[in-house]
């Protein structure tokens, strides 16, 4: 019996060792918090593997992706963001290469090689609108700003789950981002609330969409979805955002089938984030409601947002 014991040890101790040999490389598109998060979360469920990180810094360098993968001799490549995904791609061809951190995916071809898969930055729709319509079950209609280059496929994904939830998605195209507020009002009729989504080309330091499209939330009394908690002290309703640790134990499972299990890659879907975090603004679910507000509905909610709150943080600062 000891001799069994001795020898099952033996063979568990090579066998850690074996994995522990394994190196998973990031490859990172800039020092973001939110890719730090996500690698903190790997290594919380991962603490055995073994990772180097590289950090391309906003630059497109390909030659110093293809060094780094060539010196470090990896099992599985972590690509966090388009930018260190595409450099990845354009270099390794065998060796397993898991994307993350890439709004809409399915926009870029580059993704489509028989040694990819990844995890989704988009959390299904039907997810999201079940958790507004519990916040606000008069939300039979929303309307969603988008810019047709960058967010179509998302916009049509959305339309198919809002459908299964008997929710009318009202599709509102902005070419001019600079005029969205001229393009909500051209169908404020048709919609009970707005989604904000991640769309880079109407959102960003150049533009004025976002602030306009927060004002005119408020203005017209339309419950504003947002994807991040950064978006409800301007006046957002309610946030849905991805849990980032939570896809870096994602992707340690995923590295786990490839190198522990030897599942082929080929077996392994581009998946959907799983886990979320969820803040409502208090003040302005009053505003929309009113008193009569059922507050036992903010129970589920990870946290509650006000401006009472925020100041009294401050003061203890």
């Amino acid at each position: 019996m000891i001799k069994i014991l001795v020898i099952i040890l033996i063979i568990f101790i090579n066998i850690t060792k074996t994995f522990s040999q394994d190196i998973y490389c990031f490859i990172k598109s800039k020092d973001l918090k939110q890719m730090n998060d996500v690698i903190d979360g790997f290594t919380s469920s991962f603490p055995d593997g073994k990772k180097v990180i590289l950090d391309l810094e906003g630059e497109d360098d390909s030659e110093q992706v293809n060094k780094f993968i060539s010196s470090t001799k990896p099992s599985v490549i972590i690509s966090l963001g388009a930018l260190a995904a595409k450099a990845s791609i354009q270099f390794e061809k065998k060796i397993p290469i898991i994307f993350s951190m890439i709004i809409n995916y399915k926009r870029h071809d580059f993704l489509k090689q028989d040694n990819v898969t990844g995890i989704s930055m988009e959390i299904p729709a039907q997810s999201l609108f079940t958790q507004f319509k519990m916040l606000i079950p008069q939300i039979d209609s929303i309307g969603v700003p988008y810019h047709p280059i960058t967010s179509s496929e998302i916009v049509s994904d959305a339309i198919k789950d809002s459908n299964k939830l008997n929710i009318k998605l009202v599709e509102i195209q902005v070419q001019n981002p600079n005029n969205i507020d001229n393009d909500l009002s051209g169908h404020i009729s048709e919609y009970k609330g707005l989604w904000m989504i991640a769309d880079t080309k109407l959102y960003n330091l150049k533009t004025k969409s976002l602030s306009k499209l927060i004002f005119f939330a408020k203005e017209n009394k339309k419950p504003l979805l947002a994807f991040s908690e950064a978006f409800l002290k301007s006046g957002a309703l309610f946030s849905i955002s991805i849990n980032y640790r939570g896809i870096g134990s994602q992707l340690a499972l995923i590295s786990r089938k490839l190198v522990q299990d030897k599942t082929p890659i080929k077996e392994i879907p581009i998946s959907i984030p799983i886990g979320t975090y969820t803040v409502l603004n208090k003040d302005i679910a009053h505003a929309l409601i009113g008193k009569n507000i059922d507050e036992a509905t903010f129970d589920n909610v990870d946290k509650i947002y006000s401006q009472e709150s925020e100041e009294k943080e401050n003061d203890e600062l």
